[in-house]
């Protein structure tokens, strides 16, 4: 009995942090499992892609430290000048702001977000014209209540808001306009943006909490527990927010939450009292990355239960190999996923089987003499014989010139409807080459429920590993960004506006900078120890997922590290009015 409600209480526990924590939630649709396989086939010798790799996820973060630099070396008044005598703090809010903008909109050309047609020239003319609207507002303000405006990021939030609502309705023009599906995608997408929001007023709230907890190393102690609950919760909100782009969602809540949560914790750092505090952070961090990589591994071995059946040679290493191929030339129209959905793949094969048999994918091969095989199914038997035909009457579809003429509407089209693919008989089959492979041996000795089982499964490994690289990569960078930000405008004459610069001393300043690179080198190791798993363990290429994830989805990355890193960063000068005391003493004079 007792034992019955350990292991009860065990798998309650383990349900419930299953549920809480949304790494462990969702997986690659079979599109972005093919683009992977593409990309990990293109890459070249091994050193040049571990070359390529490492300058990729370097230089992904300087724009935004590049942006966030110059705006802080625009000389700036005092803010008791007032706002007509700061005028290159308007030049400065300008260049921000429309940095902001660009940030938000440029992502909407993403086509798992809404297929709005991309205009270049206008999208700059647009953010500049919105930034330049919003900092008239701006000092319109300033000079009817006072300057600096309290809280002027969150204050006026909802005036830029409005802004980009206006701005968005006129750039997307009337062809989306009129669109119901663009419509429901920029609705959805703008919840999101509106709970991405809710990340600039709950961490300041915190680290204000932090901060007047100096005096009293146990309270500071105990907040670093309520961080990472902090986390999860905003996790959880970013998540049920984001899914209308269930492929981006690894993207959306690393490059929000943890961009966000990292920066936060390397302010703490400086403002730690005790060492038991960092060594807190680093605990919940290293607890987190174990408890996924032991989730993945239960995985692992359900799909290694399917390599064994397939034979000696189907290793890990040949997971998205074998996956891609199914995918490719198996018909899997009805792709069972978690919970026991139904991912439907093609509307037009209700009543097809799982795994519809394939065509010949070379036609030029049936000529040859003596070419006769059967490619057998657990489920059905086609014969193919030497004129390139099949045994089963294929169904009666459109002429090739209208499928034809679909696919030039589509191109002319303001609109790009990626929700309509078109409809093709069969998959394209393997060719001979592919046939006689050991790829197609092995797929065979599967039935047609494990060949779904496998490619779902890998599609969830997927999914979690690029989630962990994401989380792990957001938590090495933010650090040295920070670094190098501090220690540059420590030197620059706009020093003296930030609170937390002005009081510090060299020796402070060097002092902050060694907690934040101890903390910075501990997630460093953690990261490099989670590549060595991945590629020694999991026989994965995790450096090329990663360069993978950067390059594809640059839109998002860039535009939430120039959102995040310049907004945290720059939130403090006294310009912009932040006052956690709530006292606003320069409005009183």
């Amino acid at each position: 009995m007792f034992w019955r409600l350990v292991c009860g209480a065990y798998g309650a526990c383990w349900r419930t942090w299953y549920a809480v924590h949304v790494e462990h939630k969702g997986a690659y649709s079979l599109e972005r499992l093919q683009m992977l396989h593409t990309f990990l086939d293109q890459q070249k010798s091994s050193a040049a892609t571990v070359i390529l790799n490492f300058n990729v996820a370097l230089g992904t973060p300087v724009p935004c430290l590049v942006i966030a630099l110059v705006s802080d070396a625009i000389p700036l008044a005092p803010p008791e000048n007032g706002p007509r005598g700061n005028v290159m703090f308007w030049a400065r809010s300008w260049l921000i702001m429309g940095s902001f903008t660009l940030a938000v909109l440029l992502p909407m050309h993403h086509p798992g977000i809404a297929p709005i047609r991309e205009r270049r020239v206008l999208l700059y003319l647009l953010s500049a014209g919105i930034s330049t609207v919003y900092t008239g507002f701006h000092f319109a303000v300033a000079l009817a209540i006072g300057f600096p405006v309290p809280f002027s990021y969150l204050t006026l939030n909802i005036v830029w808001i409005s802004l980009l609502v206006a701005g968005l309705w006129v750039y997307v023009g009337p062809a989306c306009r009129a669109s119901a599906f663009v419509r429901q995608r920029l609705k959805a997408h703008a919840i999101y943006i509106y709970a991405a929001s809710s990340l600039a007023v709950v961490y300041p709230l915190f680290y204000y909490a932090f901060l007047h907890a100096r005096e009293h190393a146990s309270a500071q102690f105990m907040l670093t527990f309520a961080l990472p609950a902090l986390k999860m919760m905003e996790k959880l909100l970013l998540y049920r927010t984001t899914c209308h782009a269930p492929d981006l969602q690894p993207v959306f809540i690393a490059f929000n939450v943890e961009v966000f949560n990292a920066l936060f914790v390397s302010s703490c750092m400086q403002n730690a009292t005790s060492v038991s505090v960092t060594v807190a952070l680093m605990v919940a961090d290293f607890m987190g990355a174990c408890a996924a990589l032991y989730g993945l591994r239960n995985i692992m071995l359900r799909v290694d239960e399917l390599n064994v059946k397939m034979g000696p040679d189907a290793t890990r290493a040949r997971m998205l190999e074998i996956a891609g191929f199914i995918a490719k030339h198996h018909h899997l129209d009805r792709l069972v996923t978690q919970r026991g959905s139904v991912e439907s793949q093609h509307s037009y094969s209700k009543n097809a089987s799982a795994v519809a048999p394939w065509i010949i994918g070379d036609a030029s091969s049936a000529d040859k003499p003596g070419w006769v095989e059967k490619v057998k199914n657990r489920n059905n038997k086609l014969s193919v014989v030497n004129d390139g035909k099949t045994a089963i009457d294929q169904p009666n579809f459109p002429p090739k010139n209208a499928w034809g003429k679909k696919r030039l509407s589509a191109k002319k089209s303001a609109i790009i409807p990626t929700e309509i693919s078109v409809p093709s008989p069969f998959n394209r089959g393997p060719s001979v080459e592919e046939i006689t492979s050991n790829s197609f041996q092995m797929v065979e000795m599967l039935t047609a429920e494990e060949r779904q089982q496998f490619v779902h499964e890998t599609c969830r490994v997927l999914r979690r590993v690029e989630f962990l690289l994401l989380v792990e990569y957001t938590e090495v960078m933010v650090p040295l960004v920070y670094v190098i930000y501090i220690a540059t405008v420590y030197h620059l004459p706009n020093r003296k506006f930030f609170p937390y610069l002005n009081e510090m001393s060299e020796a402070d300043l060097i002092n902050t900078i060694c907690s934040v690179l101890i903390y910075g080198t501990l997630q460093l190791l953690s990261f490099i120890l989670l590549l060595v798993a991945l590629n020694r363990r999991f026989q994965l290429a995790p450096g090329t997922i990663l360069r993978f994830v950067l390059g594809k989805e640059w839109r998002v990355v860039q535009s939430q590290f120039v959102l995040w890193i310049i907004y945290v960063l720059q939130s403090s000068i006294q310009h912009v009015g932040t006052d956690y005391t709530f006292k606003f003493r320069w409005l009183q004079k």
